[in-house]
């Protein structure tokens, strides 16, 4: 017997609408404003080891630079309410990305995963990485977390939490935009 155990993916999430802000600002602003709320629910991060509950998010639109060019940093974020915040990072890219000017398609790719499993309360362990890539960028952005190491260490299972994808542009004008056009969130439980 090989032990193998079949994988049970269930879509949590899914959009095709175009979201209703394409400007970021210089400060840290949701990009997916318009969408149903993107909930990962109460209980969900439950198991470790060989069989480690996570989820895969993926989403992606359009992106113009202008010739004034801005550099673009991006992240994702929990709360427990259904309000935008940046106080509970999964996930920030490595470094700021400047493309070219012009327009072109982007895609965020991000798995997050449960390293460890606390009980009830603030202190199971969520692992993030990922890339959010664009035929524009000379090189994508990787997507690592914030804090020490590459770890969210204060995840309650007892909580749903949303969840946020953001974006920071250094050079935010009506010329300069994001919009993002789709996103999915598969859970593999």
């Amino acid at each position: 017997m090989s032990g193998y155990k079949p994988v049970g993916v269930e879509v949590l999430f899914s959009t095709y609408q175009a979201a209703t802000i394409s400007v970021p600002t210089a400060a840290p602003v949701t990009i997916t404003a318009g969408w149903p709320a993107i909930i990962i629910p109460a209980g969900y991060f439950s198991d470790t080891g060989d069989w480690s509950s996570s989820l895969r998010f993926r989403m992606g639109g359009f992106v113009t630079a202008t010739a004034t060019v801005p550099t673009f940093s991006w992240g994702l974020a929990v709360s427990t309410t259904n309000a935008f915040a940046t106080t509970s990072i999964l996930a920030t890219a490595s470094g700021a990305v400047t493309p070219t000017a012009g327009s072109w398609s982007w895609k965020m790719e991000a798995e997050i995963g449960l390293r460890t499993l606390g009980a009830s309360g603030a202190n199971s362990t969520l692992v993030t990485h990922g890339e959010v890539s664009s035929p524009g960028f000379a090189a994508n952005a990787q997507l690592a977390p914030a804090g020490s190491g590459n770890t969210f260490a204060t995840y309650d299972k007892a909580l749903s939490y949303w969840l946020w994808p953001y974006l920071t542009l250094s050079a935010a004008t009506a010329l300069n935009t994001v919009t993002a056009q789709y996103g999915k969130l598969y859970g593999e439980n």
